[in-house]
């Protein structure tokens, strides 16, 4: 006696429909990599931002403490040459997120008002205008005694 064959129609995969799900899965796998990648940078740029907002708000706190006939008008928001800062600029490493670019500008509104601007900005290479902290005051001096012009 024969055995019979029964063709039931669900025998298993086909070699096309393994492919097929293999395809689809590496497809699924690029695009949860891609935001791997994706959230890394921003993560990085983010810590950048903090530290560069930091840094400005230091920088903003120095200049407020120093007295008022010892600042002078200058200084540029071009960004700084860390080997040589200069007088108006300085360059932070920071543990964890990298070089921090901080400068600052002054200058003069009356005799006895300065307008002061700080920029400070990550110096990774995505991370530059992304990372960028900015403050700006208006400082003056009204106390004539205190050696006000």
């Amino acid at each position: 006696m024969r055995a019979e064959r029964t063709n039931s129609g669900q025998a298993g995969f086909t070699l096309i429909e393994a492919m097929v799900a293999i395809l689809v899965l590496v497809f699924g796998l690029m695009a949860i990599a891609s935001l791997f990648a994706m959230a890394g940078t921003s993560n990085s740029v983010a810590n950048q931002g903090t530290a560069a907002a930091t840094a400005a708000s230091e920088t903003m706190e120095r200049l407020r403490a120093l007295p008022f006939d010892s600042l002078s008008a200058g200084g540029g928001l071009a960004a700084v040459n860390c080997s040589s800062p200069g007088n108006y600029g300085r360059c932070d490493d920071i543990a964890g997120v990298g070089r921090i670019n901080t400068r600052w500008q002054i200058e003069t509104v009356a005799s006895n008002l300065y307008f002061i601007t700080v920029r400070s900005e990550g110096m990774g290479a995505v991370a530059r205008e992304r990372s960028r902290a900015e403050f700006t005051m208006f400082r003056s001096c009204t106390n004539a005694a205190a050696g006000c012009p």
